[in-house]
């Protein structure tokens, strides 16, 4: 029986009276989808449009995006929400932008032509030049240096692959006609011309030295990167730091981009979690578990990341997460590779009759494991399996699978941080299954607080934006505008503890696969 319960939040205050009216309009770039969404002045959503991307998987363990069909989309989704929305480009105020980070992008610094394909964050192809780099001893001064671990998962080595591989590519940039940039970075060129990022993408490349705030020259060598390829790195948000959009741009009219954010740092801050110890978790395709350090940069010694929060101009915030490469794909590889299911709805359903598997365990390494193991070589594993194993019971392993990695995330966060985490705030498409809400309560001990928002970081984003532009004069006079449910855990400590032991045998077997 669900603990879930319904609770008010109060409307969103602290907006200027009599502000001018208008829109800001935030772009989600996001791993699979973009979409273009008008917010009202108040937080509330006006209109929105939304466009599928699609991946391609050339080879095992790659996984690649194409930039023109990104733009594209762009184009779509900001025409189709201006549509939908029935207003004017010139009536809106400010243009927030959040986006997939790590995922590299590279082009032609003079016709803004793609040099290849996004290689996007979930790839695996620099596995072994990640390897050479350990055995090198560079672990500690990298990770002194950016609060990351040596893994492809970041962008220096997916740089370096491309500068490696394509000759063209190489030459461009020995010539400073190449550009490097996450996917935000691109976008900004194309809407103004401009190759400049913010501190919370270039914080996730392996490259940027967190404490000085600049590309480190370093790890630059380190990396083979030439400095003539990366952007100018700044605040998140504040007056004048992108430019405007030009009028050859979709929006065919100059409007202030005003805040910049990777993903999951625009969730923390669209949670509202201004608190050292505030935590959000999203679980999209994969989860993202942070914590909000305040201006402490935490180094971690036990796999979790030190990033960077946000700059607002005056100063710099900073985050400890945990991140779980695959979370939604497993239940997409349920859909698509297994085909048990032939709609995410059917996972609630299939799973709800079961109770928690003692004996079965899913182990999600479908492209490695990330934190804190960051395993790129474990593979995925069922385990435990019978004649008598149902699709519900393997359903139900796929979103007990999901909590425990959560579970693995918090137990470091509250060790290197000496902070109990009472509550976590969630948000991402898997939340919209019930079912699995209370099994996270269940399995982590925590309070689960699901807002009754979808666009939690686009959102955060238009927070921002609202900020540049003195929409509120500080993020403290920003209310919550949203009712939220509320998922108590319903297990006693000692089968939570036994289901965790087994679940790390589970683990410990998947990591040990490719050695065997």
């Amino acid at each position: 029986m669900s603990n879930s319960r319904l609770l008010a939040q109060t409307s969103m205050q602290g907006s200027k009276s009599g502000y001018k009216k208008g829109f800001i309009g935030v772009l989600d770039l996001g791993t699979t989808s973009i979409r273009f969404i008008l917010f009202n002045l108040d937080g509330s959503i006006h209109a929105q449009a939304f466009q599928t991307i699609k991946q391609s998987y050339p080879r095992s363990g790659w996984v690649e995006e194409d930039l023109d069909e990104i733009w594209h989309s762009a184009r779509l989704v900001i025409d189709g929400a201006i549509d939908k929305g029935n207003i004017e480009a010139r009536q809106i105020l400010a243009l927030g932008i959040t986006n997939q980070r790590e995922s590299v992008a590279m082009w032609d610094s003079e016709t803004g032509k793609p040099l290849g394909k996004l290689i996007v964050w979930q790839d695996r192809r620099t596995s072994g030049k990640c390897r050479e780099l350990h055995i090198k001893g560079l672990e500690k001064a990298i990770h002194q240096k950016t609060g990351l671990t040596i893994d492809p998962y970041f962008s220096a080595t997916k740089i370096g692959w491309m500068l490696e591989n394509n000759k063209n590519i190489r030459k461009l940039a020995e010539q400073g006609k190449a550009s490097f940039g996450t996917v935000d970075s691109f976008i900004i060129y194309k809407l103004n011309g401009k190759h400049i990022t913010d501190y919370s993408n270039a914080s996730r490349t392996l490259l940027f030295n967190i404490k000085d705030l600049q590309w480190d020259k370093q790890l630059l060598e380190i990396f083979g990167v030439p400095p003539k390829i990366l952007p100018r790195a700044a605040p998140s948000y504040g007056p004048d730091i992108y430019g405007n959009t030009d009028k050859h741009s979709p929006f065919g009219t100059e409007i202030p981009i005003a805040a910049v954010f990777g993903d999951q740092q625009a969730a923390l801050f669209g949670h509202h979690c201004f608190k050292k110890g505030d935590v959000k978790s999203t679980f999209g395709t994969g989860s993202f578990i942070m914590m909000n350090s305040g201006k402490d940069r935490i180094f971690s010694k036990n796999g979790l990341l030190s990033t960077i929060f946000y700059g607002n101009g005056r100063d710099v915030y900073y985050a400890l997460e945990g991140s779980v490469y695959n979370t939604g794909s497993i239940l997409q590889w349920l859909k698509e590779g297994l085909g048990i299911i032939s709609d995410y709805k059917d996972v609630e359903f299939l799973a709800k009759g079961q109770d928690y598997q003692k004996d079965l365990f899913l182990v999600p390494a479908l492209t490695g494991l990330g934190a804190p193991y960051w395993d790129p070589y474990a593979r995925g594993m069922l385990i435990g399996l019978t004649r008598a194993t149902n699709k519900g019971q393997i359903a139900r392993a796929a979103l007990e699978a999901i909590a425990y990695r959560t579970l693995d995330v918090l137990n470091v966060m509250e060790k290197e941080t000496d902070l109990y985490i009472d509550a976590i705030k969630v948000d991402g498409g898997v939340t919209q299954n019930k079912l699995f809400c209370q099994i996270l309560a269940d399995i982590t001990g925590k309070k689960i607080k699901k807002l009754d928002i979808q666009e939690i970081t686009a959102l955060g984003a238009m927070f921002g934006a609202g900020l540049s532009i003195g929409l509120w004069d500080s993020r403290h006079l920003i209310k919550e505008n949203a009712s939220y449910e509320e998922y108590l855990p319903d297990m006693n400590a000692s089968f939570r503890n036994l289901l965790y032991s087994r679940w790390q045998k589970a683990v410990a077997k998947a990591r040990n696969w490719a050695e065997e």
